[in-house]
């Protein structure tokens, strides 16, 4: 047997060394014992050690959850960004794994609509997800080529470590073939397509987002003009056997949307919200979201988008007012960053919580207060 040498010894050989500290648990999470150990930490230590916070959680998650047929799995990733697990199939949908960032009035809809010369989208979310961890992605939906939505780093690192397809509308296709997407590995898509999954059929339906249509970064100059709604963006519904899940993106209201609902079975209806300044209309208002899933005749609508930028953070309270003054068969779920949705188990949780390990709790090995250590 040929001898292993130092440089290529394997995490568990080096976790059987006398004395050694495991690093990680499965989860990807450091151990405490390591982090309070002495040792050489540069900036490429830190980057590493520390980033994402949550380790490899997420992906552990969606590895490893075994979902029925009769039920859809959604991770709220934070801001646009989702996973979806159906059966043994791994989603992500407009995922947003970049950082703070500022838009120009040259080539930004958002700047072009308010007319101002510069916006500043300072990022207050948590990135959750470890994207260069993935062990498996079969298709990343992308809704329009926001950087936000259509993200450079989500989409380098799936490309180099997993076989996913990449499935977007015309301007988001510009954008992926500058980036180096292959064509094999993209799927373009327009309003009326259908892209057929091995356990799901995502219908692609028309989207409202003039913010997106006026957006040309990465676009030749004047191309905007030569682009219709549909090339800049679409809605993703997810026809699945537990239900129909749709995703807006970044839609903003338009009583076309009542079209979108009497040509599909909608239950679950997920939708950008946020503050907006005066002057502004790139988030929907708690009151068109609602009119929105009532367009749809949603039976749960869950907003999100409002907690990821500074300037357009919002609490979700007034939409969850505003639906249940307005609606009997309409109602709210309120996630938080990273947490797990199962449809449709969880449809009436109302405000999710965060889990605070009770069942981990052992009484009979609990040291009181009093008692000597």
């Amino acid at each position: 047997m040929a001898k292993t040498k130092k440089s290529e010894t394997t995490p568990k050989a080096a976790s059987e060394k006398k004395g050694a500290i495991n690093k990680r648990d499965e989860w990807g999470i450091l151990e405490a014992s390591y982090m309070l150990s002495n040792r050489e930490i540069s900036y490429e230590t830190w980057i590493e050690e520390c980033f994402p916070p949550w380790g490899q959680y997420i992906n552990y998650q969606m590895e490893h959850t075994v979902i029925p047929s009769n039920k859809t799995a959604l991770w709220w990733l934070g801001g646009p960004s989702w996973g979806m697990k159906v059966q043994d199939e791994i989603f992500l949908i407009d995922n947003y794994a970049g950082p703070s960032m500022v838009t120009r009035y040259e080539n930004s809809g958002d700047c072009k609509s308010t007319g101002a010369d510069r916006l500043h989208w300072i990022r207050i979310n948590p990135q959750v997800i470890d994207i260069w961890h993935l062990k498996r992605v079969d298709a990343l939906f992308i809704t329009h080529h926001h950087a936000d939505h259509c993200d450079i780093y989500t989409v380098k690192a799936l490309l180099q470590t997993t076989s996913a397809k990449f499935v977007g509308p015309k301007m988001t296709v510009a954008a992926l073939r500058n980036w180096g997407v292959p064509d094999s590995r993209i799927v373009e898509v327009k309003p009326g397509d259908r892209v057929k999954m091995k356990n799901v059929d995502v219908i692609v339906e028309d989207n409202y987002d003039m913010n997106a249509l006026k957006t040309t970064v990465g676009l030749p100059k004047d191309a905007a003009a030569k682009f219709t709604m549909g090339d800049a963006a679409v809605s993703y519904i997810f026809n699945t056997k537990a239900g129909n899940i749709a995703f807006l993106g970044d839609a903003i209201y338009d009583n076309a949307f009542y079209g979108v609902g009497q040509r599909n079975k909608v239950d679950v209806t997920i939708l950008d919200m946020g503050h907006n300044p005066s002057g502004s209309n790139d988030k929907l208002t708690p009151y068109d979201a609602y009119r929105i899933g009532k367009a749809l005749n949603t039976k749960v609508l869950i907003p999100d988008h409002y907690d990821n930028w500074c300037c357009t953070y919002m609490p979700p309270d007034e939409l969850e007012t505003i639906v249940r003054e307005n609606s009997k068969s309409m109602k709210t779920v309120i996630l938080q960053v990273g947490a797990m949705f199962t449809y449709p188990d969880d449809k009436d949780i109302g405000r999710y919580k965060y889990p605070d390990w009770q069942e981990r709790l052992d009484w009979r090995k609990a040291r009181y207060t009093l008692e000597k250590i």
